[in-house]
């Protein structure tokens, strides 16, 4: 129900579109990072390195912190009951319960992965593992078991992506890389094709659109049309922006702003 409501959201998109933007709440932080879960939680990980959690109405509903592990480099609220948080410096996964408290920890060490990686929920309670050393996107289960993963894709795709951000929907995986365009594979790792859209630091798979922010503008492309629709966010240093339900999300360098889309 909710993925509809999104999907009628997105085919209404146009270049004027802000001016339908109606403001819920605006709270000021200093945050790096930002990602958004199908219930319309928004998680920020703040410049201190802690993690928070807002409902749709701009309420804190939870937090973590921890220096352990050092930064926080990827944050995947796919499956909103398990937050699967990453840190390049000692290659650990950290996954956290519904309440953000941590419930297993995981080491990529221990699958020779010394290289910054990128890591995603899979459906069927798994995690995707990109490899960059060896250029291979990896399937393994949380004691670190592989079940699935692509071959060379140095050789396969004739490159190898340079990842901004990785995602799982509707039994495909998505990787994006900012210069190259946004790998496709398929639920075994298989590689399918690289699709022309460049500049997508972070992407939401909504039905069959393609969500992503270039700049100023959030995108909507609709793989089967092959239509690309664009909105207009205000203006400002905006660090991402994502939708969630009826809620546009979108975080500058001094503050986190949601929006009711009308």
């Amino acid at each position: 129900m909710f993925q509809k409501l999104i999907v009628l959201l997105l085919l209404t998109m146009s270049a004027h579109a802000a001016d339908s933007l109606q403001l819920i709440k605006s709270i000021p932080m200093q945050a790096r990072m930002m990602t958004v879960d199908e219930l319309g939680n928004v998680y920020v990980v703040r410049q201190d390195n802690a993690l928070l959690r807002y409902n749709p109405q701009g309420d804190s509903s939870g937090y973590y912190g921890s220096i352990q592990n050092g930064q926080i480099g990827q944050v995947d609220a796919t499956n909103p009951l398990r937050i699967v948080l990453y840190y390049p410096a000692y290659q650990h996964i950290v996954l956290l319960d519904k309440m953000l408290s941590p419930k297993n920890e995981l080491d990529l060490k221990k699958l020779h992965i010394y290289s910054t990686a990128y890591v995603a929920s899979a459906a069927d309670g798994d995690l995707w593992v990109y490899d960059g050393f060896n250029a291979r996107l990896i399937k393994v289960s949380e004691q670190l078991d592989i079940s699935a993963q692509s071959n060379d894709l140095r050789q396969q795709a004739e490159r190898a992506p340079q990842p901004s951000f990785i995602v799982e929907r509707n039994r495909k995986v998505y990787i994006c890389d900012t210069a190259q365009g946004i790998f496709t594979f398929d639920q075994y790792g298989s590689y399918i094709n690289t699709l022309s859209i460049y500049g997508a630091r972070y992407l939401q798979v909504i039905g069959s659109q393609l969500v992503y922010r270039n700049g100023d503008t959030l995108h909507s492309f609709d793989m089967k049309t092959v239509r690309d629709k664009a909105l207009a966010l205000p203006g400002g240093n905006i660090i991402n922006a994502a939708i969630s339900r009826d809620v546009l999300y979108v975080l500058y360098g001094d503050r986190l702003v949601l929006f009711r889309v009308g």
